[in-house]
């Protein structure tokens, strides 16, 4: 099963961060891993307001470096966030959610409420 991994999720795992468990480390070590060039985008925006210290383009070359697959945002994956309940209402969580769903990934992600979404998913 491939796997699309959320930013944070992401970043726990460039950053080698404690909080990510050794269960989720094994899996994505022993899985295909997907990141969306929408996680790029979040990053350069978060980088940009100051509210992370990983630059966009560090987060993608750490990510390749990592033997993750880059997947581009499609028409179909925006357009999939308008069939989503209004659980969410991060427009990049959404359209997380959407690529999952369309592309036939499992989600791997802490937040609280990508459970309420028919996506196949792990949380971490």
């Amino acid at each position: 099963m491939r796997l699309l991994i959320d930013t944070q999720v992401m970043l726990w795992w460039l950053l080698d961060d404690p909080r990510l468990s050794a269960e989720t480390r094994d899996l994505m070590a022993a899985s295909p891993c997907v990141v969306s060039v929408a996680s790029i985008w979040e990053v350069a925006i978060k980088h940009r307001l100051g509210k992370l210290p990983v630059a966009p383009a560090a987060f993608r070359d750490q990510s390749l470096a990592a033997v993750a697959l880059l997947l581009p945002v499609l028409d179909g994956h925006a357009i999939q966030t308008a069939q989503l309940p209004l659980v969410h209402h991060d427009p990049f969580d959404r359209l997380l959610i959407a690529q999952a769903q369309v592309e036939g990934l499992m989600a791997l992600s802490l937040d609280a409420h990508w459970p309420a979404y028919d996506v196949s998913l792990h949380r971490v």
